[in-house]
């Protein structure tokens, strides 16, 4: 299982969130959040639900280096550890207007 942060607002298709165990919600200011555990073969439609605009999701398994970042239609994995891996991922989420320092895939 890969977990995960959704925000909600993020989503032109809100029901794919009945797909996910979500394991917690919270709000942020205008922004409602679930923390997600989602499979693997549930990326490629996570993706297609994602709206126009500067969104994505980062998705990992707890204690492993690799991160899964899903853009609409655009998926990049990386490794946490080496930044070398990020490159592609946050060029492409800056070109679609996604500020570098919220490029971060933060994981736990």
């Amino acid at each position: 299982m890969l977990k995960g942060t959704i925000i909600e607002n993020s989503l032109a298709d809100k029901s794919i969130l009945n797909n996910f165990k979500i394991e917690n919600t919270r709000r942020a200011a205008d922004w409602i959040l679930h923390d997600v555990l989602i499979n693997e073969d549930q990326i490629s439609s996570l993706s297609q639900s994602l709206a126009d605009g500067p969104w994505y999701i980062h998705l990992w398994r707890p204690g492993e280096d690799a991160v899964i970042v899903v853009f609409k239609n655009k998926i990049f994995t990386i490794n946490f550890s080496d930044k070398s891996t990020w490159t592609e991922a946050m060029a492409y989420g800056k070109s679609i207007g996604i500020p570098e320092q919220q490029l971060d895939f933060p994981i736990d």
